[in-house]
């Protein structure tokens, strides 16, 4: 029967779980939030299926594949929504779409209720948009393995994708071959512990104030290579994290040190691979002339085929994607984790997960990870510091002017009319010949910097002018900026909100009710977005304040006119001097006046 006697030896498939016929095994979580079989001896009949489905146990017989050299590709998915939807180049989903098209069932790692991670298997093709995107966080597979194999013997074709470790589990749990299965895994650095995922979210819905209702791990809205992690919350805020941002859970995956035990000494690295088709991303990609051409930073899938089957699946997609031959020797630099197993952390690890669980997040983050020379920004000397870069920042944009820096006090010290965050860096930079006036009931409300005025001709004295009337209400999500000569006003009860968004020279915004800006938007110059007419026209059915929503990353060229009532789906782009009437459709070029789609499937980085 199984028995655990050192943590590393168990990589947590839970194949031993669905294998035992009288329901002997239980799952128990340790401090670190793994979970481990423990059988109970009372109702054990030592029939031996825990030993013999263990991937641990039976490496040796697992790490066999038909080619010795496996066949590899750099691939893209013809779809730019597919792939900007994806972690990497939408390989995952174009064997998924295959696989839907022949009636088979597609199976991999999806989001529950709670926001923890459990493996999943349907043949309906709308639950591709659950399973598709890494999860990073241990997945739940009790009672997967017994439905793959009820499929396979009801004659069902099947896809299932997970980690190799889960891969390899499968494989010893069906006890046989099903020409009907394609088995997919990916290059996999670690498991990271489900206990410090769900606090790392619990952390960002402290920092909302509100429910998480959405959640990438990898969003490539800064490009495939400036990946960030968003979350989206029922309050309608939406946050964003960078690695480079000292984010916690960055910091600490890659410090080591909330890995599963036997992820530090994995036995399913390197050759023969487990599984028919393995997919990563190809880091390096762009750096190698055959390949430059699938290369657009909106990512690109690195795919070692390992067997015949695997390949004969992988011809079938073809329809589906753009790919070139590759070579495995292009593919490893860039993919590491591939041979090598997770490094031992150099920090405390025991004494992080007691923290861990006595303290938040960012206390245990920030105490045992500063070995990097960095910390998380929760500590006193980060803020100290933050604190220190705000005023300096401060004195750069007043050009070093007594005046506009005391405006700067006044507005983010002593006005009740902005409520500041400053841990966020959110708070109001002014400058130079910058007009701001806030009238009794409004509140400029800032979670990230806003510059007004911002300027390249330092000696410019063109107006930047910015108007809340009365009980008026400005939101700033994120980083945005309003370049001089912007006029930029809020109506009374009118209400704007801002991402990641940046005016250029010459802006026009004016918001008579609800103009909204979600995530990052791009403006050119001389663009013009209101949402009021200010006259009635008689024309039945005609209102003279309609809202406008710019979803994420949407480029406005210059010279744009956006009326009353639009709503700009994610990705979209319109054109120069385009003015636009209607609603314009996501990954779309729009252009003309009145503005109509000339391209649709566009991909575009700020």
């Amino acid at each position: 029967m199984i028995d655990i006697k050192d943590k590393k030896d168990c990589c947590g498939c839970n194949a031993c779980y669905d294998a035992c016929p009288k329901d002997a095994i239980r799952l128990n979580t340790d401090i670190e939030g793994f979970w481990y079989p423990e059988v109970d001896k009372n109702k054990c009949i030592n029939c031996g299926l825990c030993d013999k489905v263990c991937p641990q146990l039976h490496v040796d017989e697992l790490k066999h594949n038909e080619f010795e050299k496996p066949v590899c590709f750099a691939a893209i998915h013809k779809n730019i929504e597919t792939r900007f939807a994806s972690t990497t180049g939408g390989l995952f989903s174009a064997l998924a779409e295959q696989m839907y098209e022949e009636g088979g069932y597609v199976g991999g790692a999806i989001y529950r209720e709670d926001w923890s991670v459990a493996h999943f298997i349907s043949n309906n093709p709308d639950d591709l948009q659950r399973i598709r995107q890494s999860k990073y966080s241990q997945s739940d597979t009790r009672g997967f393995y017994k439905e793959v194999k009820r499929l396979l013997l009801t004659g069902e074709k099947v896809l299932v994708c997970g980690s190799p470790c889960q891969m390899a589990a499968l494989r010893r749990f069906l006890g046989k071959d099903y020409p009907s299965l394609i088995i997919v895994d990916y290059i996999c650095k670690s498991i990271t512990s489900p206990l410090f995922y769900q606090k790392y979210l619990d952390f960002w819905e402290r920092k909302a104030g509100s429910k998480l209702i959405s959640f990438k791990f990898k969003d490539k809205e800064l490009g495939w290579r400036n990946l960030v992690k968003r979350f989206d919350f029922k309050n309608g805020k939406t946050m964003y994290s960078r690695a480079q941002d000292n984010d916690l859970y960055s910091t600490a995956y890659h410090g080591h040190i909330v890995s599963r035990p036997s992820c530090y000494d994995c036995k399913f690295k390197g050759f023969p691979r487990m599984a028919d088709i393995t997919i990563a991303d190809f880091w390096g990609c762009e750096k190698k002339n055959e390949y430059r051409e699938l290369d657009d930073n909106a990512g690109t899938s690195a795919v070692i085929v390992n067997n015949s089957r695997g390949l004969d699946f992988f011809k079938k997609i073809e329809k589906h994607i753009r790919c070139v031959p590759a070579d495995i020797n292009d593919m490893i630099p860039g993919n590491p984790a591939l041979l090598h197993s997770e490094k031992y952390p150099t920090a405390n690890r025991t004494e992080f997960f007691r923290e861990l669980n006595e303290k938040s997040i960012e206390e245990a983050v920030e105490k045992h990870l500063t070995y990097f020379g960095q910390t998380t920004g929760h500590g006193f000397k980060h803020k100290l510091r933050l604190y220190l870069r705000v005023w300096r920042t401060a004195l750069k944009h007043s050009q070093y002017k007594p005046s506009v820096f005391f405006q700067f006090i006044r507005l983010n010290v002593f006005c009740k009319n902005v409520k500041t965050d400053w841990q966020n860096e959110g708070v109001i930079y002014p400058t130079p010949f910058t007009i701001i006036e806030l009238q009794k009931g409004s509140l400029l409300e800032l979670h990230g910097p806003l510059v007004v005025g911002s300027k390249k001709v330092k000696k410019s004295h063109e107006e930047t002018r910015l108007l809340l009337e009365r009980d008026a209400r400005m939101i700033v999500n994120e980083d945005s900026h309003f370049d001089y000569g912007s006029d930029v006003e809020v109506f009374p009860n009118a209400e704007l909100i801002m991402g990641h968004c940046g005016t250029n020279h010459n802006c026009t915004i004016i918001c008579g009710k609800r103009i909204e800006m979600q995530g990052r938007v791009s403006l050119g110059r001389d663009v013009s977005i209101r949402d009021t007419n200010a006259h009635l026209i008689a024309i039945e059915g005609y209102k003279i304040l309609r809202p406008v929503i710019i979803e994420n990353h949407v480029w406005l060229c210059s010279g744009a006119t956006i009326c009353p009532g639009v709503k700009i789906k994610a990705g979209a782009v319109v054109g120069a001097n385009s003015y636009v009437i209607q609603n314009v459709p996501a990954h779309s070029l729009v252009s003309g006046n009145p503005a109509k789609v000339v391209m649709k499937n566009i991909a575009w980085k700020l």
